[in-house]
């Protein structure tokens, strides 16, 4: 993935990098959905090929009625955000269900961009499974809004899906290959949805959110802040993914999918940090649809070794934890993808 430096605050489209300085941004392409669930021939294409070679891309919703309607779902569930992460530490933690896939984590839970530091990100998770079910489970405060929840996430389903489908096709796979047979309603899978805060910090001791590739197949993501990069072979730096809120989601390509493609496709390494220094300064907040394969589905990970869906969501969610050591001694919170990108990627600041 090639890299421009733009001076941000000449784009007054979208949000401004918080300094006005410049600094090394992403070019990602852009896909429109519209065209996609239409099937046109040349949107397709153009899918496959960024999903082959980039692994990230910005999502046009605003051409079709699923998108605009997940646009304004997006914006209710940053108002449910900043009332849950609002409240005391105590009130969160009676979310906690020392799950993956459900409920609440604190701050610190796993390692941060820095050796020796951990996370700066609290999350609250909803799996689909549950809400599908209407379980009883379910968070009090998602219960409450039960309907918001069902909409976004039932959207999220349609679009990651539309997405799959699309692949397939340009990919050329029939019958059982296909991508979304490996992610069939009605089978368990961990597909989560999943919302971040990144709360203001005083302590050089957690920060941002570790490098990585995404476990998944695919993630539907809305973030309205800046924070987030991704990594660029060519240049071996860092480079900003520019928001572009009120209208486009970011999407990347997992580990699953990658797998599942017969390492066909591309899962972008990425990670986030504070845009300034080497603090959180302001409430930053994010929301990504994370779908996942069918539990059961088999595939070969970066070893070599085959794993089904399940452990390697396990496994690699343990990994997030260990200290930077062990991280560095594995390919897993990775993905493998280091080899692909020519060296290994060392801890560079922002």
């Amino acid at each position: 993935m090639s890299t421009t430096t733009a001076a941000i605050a000449t784009n007054p489209v979208w949000p401004a990098f918080p300094s006005g300085k410049e600094v090394p941004v992403a070019p990602l392409a852009t896909v429109d959905l519209g065209r996609l669930i239409a099937r046109d021939a040349a949107e397709v294409a153009k899918l496959l090929n960024v999903c082959k070679t980039h692994g990230f891309f910005y999502l046009d919703l605003q051409t079709c009625e699923p998108g605009r309607q997940i646009v304004e779902a997006e914006q209710g569930l940053l108002r449910f955000m900043e009332n849950f992460f609002g409240q005391p530490l105590d009130v969160k933690m009676l979310e906690d269900r020392k799950s993956f896939t459900h409920g609440f984590k604190p701050v610190g839970t796993f390692s941060g961009t820095k050796s020796g530091t951990r996370d700066c990100y609290e999350t609250l998770k909803v799996s689909r499974a549950e809400m599908v079910e209407k379980s009883p489970k379910l968070p009090e405060g998602v219960k409450k809004q039960e309907q918001l929840f069902e909409t976004f996430i039932s959207l999220s389903h349609l679009i990651t899906r539309t997405l799959l489908e699309c692949l397939s096709d340009a990919l050329g796979l029939a019958g059982p290959a296909r991508l979304e047979e490996f992610h069939r309603d009605g089978e368990e899978t961990n597909t989560t949805l999943v919302m971040l805060h990144y709360p203001p910090s005083e302590s050089d001791e957690t920060i941002g959110h570790n490098k990585h590739t995404d476990i998944g197949s695919i993630t539907l993501l809305f973030s309205e802040q800046w924070g987030l990069q991704v990594w660029s072979p060519e240049t071996d730096s860092w480079a900003f993914i520019q928001p572009r809120p009120h209208g486009h989601a970011t999407i990347n390509v997992g580990d699953s999918l990658r797998f599942l493609s017969q390492k066909r496709l591309y899962s972008c390494l990425h990670r986030v940090v504070p845009p300034l220094g080497s603090r959180q300064t302001e409430d930053r907040y994010s929301i990504a649809y994370f779908l996942r394969p069918e539990n059961n589905a088999v595939y070969e990970d970066p070893n070599g070794r085959k794993v089904t869906a399940r452990e390697w969501h396990d496994d690699k969610y343990v990994m997030f934890g260990e200290p930077h050591v062990k991280q560095e001694e594995s390919p897993m919170l990775t993905g493998g993808m280091e080899p692909i990108l020519g060296s290994r990627v060392v801890e560079v600041t922002n």
